[in-house]
């Protein structure tokens, strides 16, 4: 079964399932780039995506990015949820850095980004009087199942575990670190890390704003070295099974892409 077809069909899965009933309001990985330590309940389907716009004006270059961002999240029960990830659609547009004879060439290309299929486990509870954080913990393998401009190189696993606090004053924490085994253009493999960390707030029980600190990738310079933003966001809660959220990040280096923002929309059935 291919990519697509999975994707239509955990979709359309919802309308045959017996739903759980109402497990209070919907609590999504996003728009923050640290996820949530909960999962989907046993029996229900969400979904999250949305726009994202990215520019690069690293090196003399001038590139924008634009995709379409999709999780799809379906609960197993026991604290499990299946999920499928993807960048979806994809285009870059603009000038690619000089190569030092001449000035950057014009970049036009669009296609599907490859996908992510895996598994979350909510693990543990919080437990203030303890002490004791919520926590869960995702394994992902992505797929060499984009288009030919975005296909990466084999099947690239990576595990992320997330820590999270409900911290007096209606405040928040949470942090993510995770591990990745991935592969360069040239097929050599190597190991790099994931961390964030976002410090939140409730100011109503429907509409939260946070700040972050995000790092998608950790690695040595020929790896691609360190990706890290300053990021900023919010999220409303349309209903207890609707959320509209956003988040903006700004370059923490010179070797990260200048800036992006990220528009996301998740419903819940």
């Amino acid at each position: 079964m291919s990519i697509r077809r999975l994707a239509a069909l955990l979709l359309l899965t919802h309308g045959s399932l017996v739903l759980a009933d109402p497990d209070g309001k919907i609590d999504t990985d996003g728009p923050d780039f640290v996820e949530s330590s909960e999962s989907v309940g046993k029996g229900r389907f969400q979904f999250e995506t949305g726009p994202s716009f990215q520019r690069d004006k690293r090196d003399g270059a001038d590139q924008r990015t634009v995709s379409i961002p999709l999780l799809l999240k379906l609960g197993m029960g026991g604290g499990i949820e299946a999920r499928l990830e993807t960048d979806a659609l994809t285009w870059v547009s603009g000038q690619a850095p000089p190569d030092g004879t001449s000035g950057g060439t014009s970049v036009a290309l669009h296609g599907f980004a490859d996908t992510a299929i895996g598994l979350k486990w909510h693990s543990e509870d919080e437990d203030p009087a303890r002490g004791i954080p919520s926590v869960a913990w995702l394994l992902h393998f992505e797929l060499p199942s984009g288009t030919e401009d975005y296909r990466g190189r084999g099947v690239r696993p990576f595990l992320r575990s997330v820590i999270s606090w409900d911290l007096p004053q209606h405040f928040t924490l949470g942090i993510m670190p995770g591990i990745e085994y991935d592969t360069r253009p040239d097929g050599t493999r190597f190991t790099s890390g994931i961390f964030g960390i976002v410090f939140g707030r409730w100011w109503t029980d429907r509409f939260r704003t946070f700040i972050e600190v995000s790092a998608p990738q950790i690695a040595p310079a020929q790896d691609g070295g360190v990706i890290l933003y300053d990021d900023v966001g919010a999220a409303c809660l349309l209903s207890d099974n609707w959320q509209l959220g956003g988040r903006v990040g700004w370059a923490a280096n010179q070797n990260t892409p200048s800036e992006y923002i990220l528009i996301s929309l998740a419903g819940r059935f």
